[in-house]
């Protein structure tokens, strides 16, 4: 397995790494380490760059280490990669295949396992303005996280842009669906399946959540996750990329429509939401939208509101909003 003791170029050099890494992390980030460090080692050569918010480059290092150990994973069988819907193992070289799929633990046998050693499910769905899926910082360090509080995790690329509204909220209904029939292959409860979105993939979330009944009901989940939304579609508090990559069009009647605000019943999931109070991006007023229609109808939740973090921080470790995960773990400890 890769450390930061390894270089960037020991890294790209491995086999299938380039072929794997498109899919899995931003590329434009390789850029921000200078071509004369790329053989030092990158706990020395994360000093030598900068992110265009003004960082160093050892965050950046870290989600490149694991990215790759991820494909090691997948590449040796510890994972298994499956495209969506035919769930048959997905490819990056497949040509004219759609570009989507979902990482999974590997199946076991032990389908006679006691019941009480089902553990709870967690499908993970990056963010990306509904454009792109953000796994570097928004997918695999929260699969890690919530691997070692036990949970079974899954991570899901669904269709983005120019591909619209409801497909990807069908990509992860039919990857609930698939989690749940497919339960003793993966040691998985069937009745404890939650979804953990970011930012767009929030919404996707959200959204399914409440539309599963309608579009796909195998596909409900137990429980729903959500940091830093886009929860209203309406115009002034969305945000207009993820709308517009959605819809495919300024739609009012759509944007009302896909609203979550105006989705949510009294049988909608038990929710936890946290989003940053400087958020630029998407503004908290999604998050406090979503609180006030939960409390409405009276479905169990928790929203947390911190003061630093921005939009896209993932597990936010440097700012005030790194408790997120805690408090959402214990959230999911009692109704998932």
């Amino acid at each position: 397995m890769f450390t930061t003791t390894d270089s960037l170029s020991e890294i790209l050099s491995a086999p299938d790494m380039k072929k794997w890494l498109p899919f899995l992390f931003a590329e434009e980030f390789f850029n921000l380490f200078p071509k004369e460090v790329w053989e030092e080692p990158l706990r020395l050569s994360a000093f030598r760059g900068q992110t265009p918010w003004g960082s160093d480059l050892r965050g950046i290092a870290e989600q490149l280490v694991d990215t790759a150990n991820l494909i090691v994973e997948i590449q040796t069988g510890k994972r298994q990669c499956l495209h969506l819907h035919d769930w048959k193992a997905w490819e990056p070289d497949e040509e004219g295949a759609e570009q989507t799929f979902l990482i999974t633990p590997p199946a076991t046998a032990k389908e006679t396992e006691k019941e009480e050693a089902k553990r709870p499910a967690l499908i993970i769905c990056p963010g990306g303005a509904y454009e792109f899926v953000s796994f570097q910082n928004e997918g695999t360090p929260i699969q890690m996280v919530a691997e070692q509080k036990g949970y079974v995790t899954f991570m899901i690329r669904y269709r983005v842009a120019p591909r619209r509204y409801p497909d990807p909220q069908m990509d992860l209904l039919d990857s609930i669906r698939y989690v749940r029939e497919n339960a003793a292959k993966y040691q998985v409860d069937p009745n404890r399946i939650g979804i953990v979105g970011f930012s767009a993939g929030g919404h996707l979330c959200a959204s399914s959540a409440a539309l599963a009944d309608t579009l796909l009901p195998e596909g409900k989940p137990n429980a729903v996750a959500l940091g830093y939304p886009v929860i209203s579609f309406e115009k002034g508090v969305a945000h207009e990329g993820s709308v517009l990559a959605l819809l495919g069009k300024d739609d009012e009647a759509m944007r009302r429509e896909l609203s979550v605000e105006n989705l949510i019943t009294a049988d909608y999931p038990p929710t936890f939401a946290w989003t940053c109070l400087d958020d630029d991006c998407v503004p908290p007023e999604n998050t406090k939208r979503l609180e006030a229609k939960l409390k409405e109808t009276g479905v169990m939740h928790e929203c947390c509101y911190y003061p630093t973090g921005g939009h896209g921080c993932g597990l936010a470790y440097d700012h005030s909003a790194w408790r997120w995960s805690l408090e959402m773990f214990s959230f999911l400890e009692k109704y998932l």
